[in-house]
């Protein structure tokens, strides 16, 4: 899953070189307003069925799974529709708030297409995945990925910023079309009789869900309005190349967390084996992301410039706080997961308020003294606050503080990270930044391989 995601993630910022080629730090910031748009969509009516489907299922008898993963797909289906609903009747208000005028409207209609596509493909990934179908989901990122690709650069060259709509929809479109054919190959189950208990299940569980992942979005969507009104669309793009960066390259760590992770802590026997699965899950993502955290703060101007343009230079100041805060989400995220497979959904909805509450707060506060660097430093400062309430959380759920070793773990990657990026701050060149990388890598690789031989 890891690997998948570093091959759909490299199609996409190859997708946003051809952008800030031919359109500049507007069109990238174009491509973050319509993903916001359709995320805030996409999480609101997709009610956490990528995740909800996957504990019902996963959670099933062998007599009971094919009536689960029928209500999955039926409940999906309307969804699906719901969303596309909802696409036709926000597009128009939220491209007047969002751009002050019409002028990107149609832009948002087109790509507004993708969301019922990216409800769908929750609903088909969560039945892959709840059956340990991980390698033919995996298949399908990849394929998915290049073929969008394949068709998204010719209309982005030639299409104009329609163009740039109509590849994120083919994109989606593409994913949600070879999900949906994997699925029904792998878990047909299209004559269990669909039961009003199963989608009331999935109702209930993905309440919470849904809350979570739209009080995401909703808060990024927020920002992005915030820069556009205060410095235009040219700086969205530099604070969205800068966030896409930061949390992209890092993120196959978080996608392999949730196919594996959630699964495992869901079925944990109690509370302590769940906290126990946390903190292992906290000290193998320091270890899997140090690497690419490290060579992003230290070759932060290099990254900027292969994946957008040299003229993106004004996003680099962002960059590395938002590396820190990425690097915050490694130690808070397995505690949320805890969170959400356990059950305690009140916790799990005031810890995300309060974190997406800051996270659009502090970029109205910082941003009139420090510019667009003060909506980064917004973004890191709130995953400070972020994993600190979780940590608590944490601790009266189970009534266990972190244990040493995870607090160790965190101490000494912090101070690694600290110390690289000391290290090249006065040195001449984009390169120097290879050789701490370098080191880190294969210390966390020598960590990691010790660590895998004492389990």
């Amino acid at each position: 899953m890891g690997g998948a995601q570093v091959i759909s993630l490299g199609a996409g910022f190859i997708r946003a070189k051809v952008v800030a080629i031919v359109f500049g730090a507007s069109g990238i910031g174009l491509i973050g307003v319509l993903n916001a748009f359709n995320g805030n969509i996409s999480s609101f009516v997709g009610w956490g069925l990528a995740t909800s489907g996957v504990r019902v299922i996963a959670g099933a008898t062998e007599a009971e799974r094919p009536a689960k993963i029928s209500a999955v797909q039926h409940l999906g289906r309307w969804l699906s529709w719901l969303g596309l609903a909802i696409v036709a009747i926000s597009f128009w208000p939220m491209g007047r708030i969002t751009f002050a005028s019409d002028k990107y409207t149609l832009e948002l209609a087109v790509a507004g297409l993708a969301v019922p596509c990216l409800v769908a493909s929750a609903a088909w990934s969560a039945i892959l995945q709840s059956t340990g179908q991980l390698k033919a989901l995996a298949k399908i990122q990849v394929f998915a990925a290049f073929v969008g690709l394949a068709l998204g650069v010719p209309l982005i060259y030639f299409g104009g910023t329609l163009g740039v709509a109509l590849s994120i929809f083919l994109a989606a479109a593409v994913g949600a079309v070879a999900l949906r054919q994997s699925a029904r190959r792998h878990c047909l189950a299209d004559s269990a009789l669909v039961k009003e208990a199963d989608i009331r299940q999935l109702l209930d569980l993905g309440g919470a869900l849904m809350v979570v992942g739209w009080l995401a979005q909703l808060s990024s969507y927020l920002v992005r309005l915030i820069i556009i009104r205060d410095h235009g669309l040219e700086a969205a793009g530099y604070y969205q190349a800068a966030f896409a960066i930061a949390g992209s390259l890092p993120a196959f760590v978080f996608v392999a967390m949730g196919a594996d992770f959630f699964p495992r802590i869901s079925a944990a026997r109690d509370e302590k084996e769940a906290a126990h699965l946390a903190e292992k899950q906290i000290q193998a993502g320091l270890l899997l992301g140090l690497p690419l955290l490290a060579g992003l703060l230290t070759m932060g101007k290099l990254c900027i410039h292969l994946l957008y343009a040299d003229s993106f230079d004004a996003a680099i100041p962002l960059l590395s706080w938002m590396v820190w805060g990425v690097f915050l989400r490694l130690i808070a995220w397995p505690l949320g997961y805890w969170l959400l497979a356990r059950g305690s959904a009140s916790a799990v909805i005031a810890s995300e308020t309060i974190g997406n509450g800051v996270m659009v707060v502090l970029p109205l506060v910082l941003i009139p003294y420090y510019g667009l660097t003060g909506a980064a430093l917004g973004f890191c400062i709130s995953y400070v606050i972020y994993a600190g309430l979780m940590i608590v959380i944490a601790r009266r759920r189970s009534g266990l503080w972190l244990s040493a070793p995870t607090w160790l773990s965190i101490a000494a990657a912090t101070s690694v990270l600290l110390l690289a990026q000391f290290s090249v701050s006065r040195a001449e060149g984009l390169y120097w930044g290879l050789l701490p990388t370098a080191l880190i890598a294969l210390g966390c690789f020598w960590t990691y391989r010790r660590a895998l031989q004492a389990d």
